[in-house]
């Protein structure tokens, strides 16, 4: 398709220079127009304009009339430049008026003359404007310069007229015709060829799930998609060139439609998630400047029903479940048959059905995460994720930014974009708090704030976020004990302990030992391609009746040890005999039977004394090294200090008189 173009002159002579040039380019140009308003009547210049805007593509005029005509034509204005060929003539030409020559051009034709007036044998002053406004006062300027002539296009010429001004104008010649035409050609194609992108690009928009409406600085619609319109419930062919307030009036309320209109006005400054309610639910719109080059485009605005919002964060945070937030566990990973235990995994199957939140109670190593899995991958939440966080392990100063997330600049070092927290991401599931005795307390008030109101505000930002999470807590500390030393807070306490499942820990069930050790020793023989052959039951019964302070971690520590020694010595039996020292030297006298005697060694601490001494010997030895510095001690033995904290409080209880 070949452009119409249009030129604007002020001087005969162009006219016929035009319409010389037009045959040159017949097969580039389908048609071209020609007008001569009067140079110093902007109002006919612009009635001109607009008469040919109906009739061209494309416009061409002096470069001190485009900025005018730019203002008020929805068509592309191409300047029309004199050349520095152009103004040497000119000069040429003046000489024979006055050698004291005054050149009036526009500030963008500011040629640079060199030795060229001394050739000619003339002096020569040059002055500038801006605006058509400026050019009488430039003239006005160049009389002070007290000149023979003054040389400048047609405008100047005819301000020079009417003072009564020798003048000489400054000829445009057919070469810059050709480069003006050519100039404007380029400027089509660009044209054309980013509105066939804008084309395709709104096919593309139709087949969008959200609503995309183009205005322009009236706020018509310009364009409008098939989303938009079945939101809107009308036709694109009502809709198109209306504007976009009048046809909300039927959609949303008018305080909806006013401030969203005031947003239209301010397109400089994006809005985003300006809820409008409605009733057959809430539209949520973002407001954005286009940054189309398209005149008729200046605004965007998107529409999304609130609920297809809702249903894509469900989505997404079931997508990040995905990538690690899952259940690993099930019943069928506890191991055991003992009467304590099947009570304990009784109650599992009964809280599952709920949605009510579960505190574990038991002591280290009994596996409470395994049982939180299993509740999960039991409940109505298992297609949602799990999220696991241990509360020792989280860092003061970052535990609530990551419970709650964070906002963009929440603080130093806060990535671009914020980050959601870890009740977000636990969103339609089950949030598993482990060691939740060794939360901080101020930490604590904004936890139950959240499970009572089911919804969080990232840090550093203003938005309410629901949520729809299970909480299960787990605990090996007496939280009672902790209520009245004033560790933890009680409407906290009262609030996770709804349904409590005490796990018992290995003493209490020495049926399920040997069955234990068996599925331990299996797994790790399994790792090293190694068959292992389990020793006899008169070691079975040993490990039965030890206490196994550490509990199922403690024993699955002790199969993994047998294991590494008998896979590939030998002769294992004398490092099993030091293996099992261990073991006979932690049975009580509670414990010993007839055929045992020989087990028991009088006087010979047991296990847990012996451990309870050695670590209470190293904290001393670290205490001292790190002159008591709870931070350096911890570091220096590779612990939380919550675990430093704890286990101080118990070895070295003069230390917290």
């Amino acid at each position: 398709m070949a452009p119409r173009i249009g030129h604007i002159v002020f001087h005969a002579s162009l006219i016929n220079l035009c319409t010389e040039v037009y045959q040159d380019f017949k097969n580039d140009i389908e048609s071209m127009e020609i007008a001569q308003p009067d140079p110093l009547d902007e109002r006919d210049i612009l009635s001109a304009a607009k008469k040919m805007e109906k009739k061209c593509d494309i416009l061409i005029t002096r470069v001190d009339t485009v900025e005018l005509l730019s203002k008020q034509l929805k068509i592309p204005v191409i300047s029309r430049s004199v050349t520095f060929s152009n103004v040497l003539d000119a000069l040429k030409s003046a000489r024979s008026k006055g050698r004291r020559i005054a050149l009036i051009a526009h500030y963008s034709q500011d040629y640079e003359l060199s030795d060229w007036p001394r050739v000619l044998g003339i002096e020569v002053a040059k002055f500038f404007y801006h605006t058509r406004q400026d050019a009488l006062n430039a003239i006005h300027e160049a009389n002070g310069f007290n000149p023979d002539v003054i040389v400048g296009g047609v405008l100047i010429a005819k301000h020079a007229s009417d003072l009564s001004i020798p003048y000489e104008i400054l000829q445009i010649n057919k070469d810059t015709i050709v480069s003006s035409i050519w100039k404007a050609l380029d400027v089509f194609r660009a044209i054309k060829k980013e509105k066939e992108y804008i084309k395709e690009f709104q096919l593309l928009l139709d087949f969008l799930h959200e609503g995309f409406i183009f205005l322009d600085k009236e706020n018509i619609i310009t364009y409008i998609n098939n989303c938009a319109c079945q939101i809107l419930k009308a036709n694109k062919a009502n809709l198109l060139n209306k504007n976009l307030f009048d046809v909300l009036h039927n959609v949303i309320s008018s305080a909806g439609i006013n401030f969203l209109q005031m947003a239209a006005d301010d397109p400089n400054n994006p809005h985003l998630g300006i809820l409008l309610p409605r009733q057959e639910g809430n539209l949520v719109a973002n407001i954005v400047r286009s940054s189309l080059k398209d005149p008729q485009n200046r605004t965007i605005i998107t529409f999304t029903e609130a609920s297809q919002l809702q249903t894509i964060e469900y989505k997404i945070r079931k997508q990040l479940s995905n990538k690690g937030l899952v259940a690993k566990f099930s019943l069928n990973d506890i191991i055991g048959t003992s009467k304590p235990l099947k009570r304990a995994i009784e109650k599992v199957s009964a809280f599952a059905n709920t949605s009510s939140t579960v505190l574990l109670y038991g002591e280290t190593g009994t596996g409470k995460e395994i049982f939180a899995h299993s509740i999960h991958n039991l409940s109505s939440r298992a297609k949602g994720p799990f999220v696991s966080v241990n509360c020792s392990a989280l860092p003061k100063e970052l535990a609530e930014s990551e419970l709650f997330g964070y906002e963009e600049g929440a603080f130093t070092g806060a990535k671009k974009a914020g980050k959601p927290g870890i009740f977000e991401l636990a969103h339609e599931g089950t949030l598993f708090l482990d060691e939740i005795g060794t939360m901080p307390l101020e930490l604590q008030a904004k936890l139950l704030r959240v499970i009572q109101e089911k919804e969080v505000s990232r840090l550093g930002g203003t938005r309410i976020i629901p949520i729809n999470v299970r909480i299960i807590a787990a605990t090996n500390n007496n939280l009672e004990l902790a209520i009245q030393e004033g560790l933890f807070r009680r409407d906290l306490y009262f609030r996770l302990n709804v349904l409590l499942l005490r796990i018992p820990p290995l003493r209490e069930r020495p049926e399920d030992i040997p069955l234990l050790f068996n599925y331990f020793v299996k797994k790790f023989a399994l790792k090293l391609h190694a068959k292992i052959n389990i020793f006899n039951n008169h070691n079975l019964k040993v490990l039965a009746n030890y206490s196994w302070p550490g509990n199922v971690r403690e024993l699955e520590n002790f199969a993994e040890r047998y294991v590494a020694l008998t896979a590939y010595h030998p002769a294992p039996n004398f490092l099993l005999e030091e293996l099992f020292e261990e073991i006979r030297r932690g049975l009580t006298p509670d414990h010993e039977k007839p055929e045992d005697h020989d087990l028991i060694e009088v006087n010979e601490p047991t296990l847990s004394e012996a451990m309870f001494s050695s670590e209470r010997e190293l904290l001393l030895n670290v205490g001292v090294k790190a002159n008591w510095n709870r931070k350096k001690m911890a570091q220096l033995l590779s612990i939380s200090q919550a675990t430093l904290w704890r286990k101080m409080k118990k070895a070295l209880p003069e230390k917290f008189r």
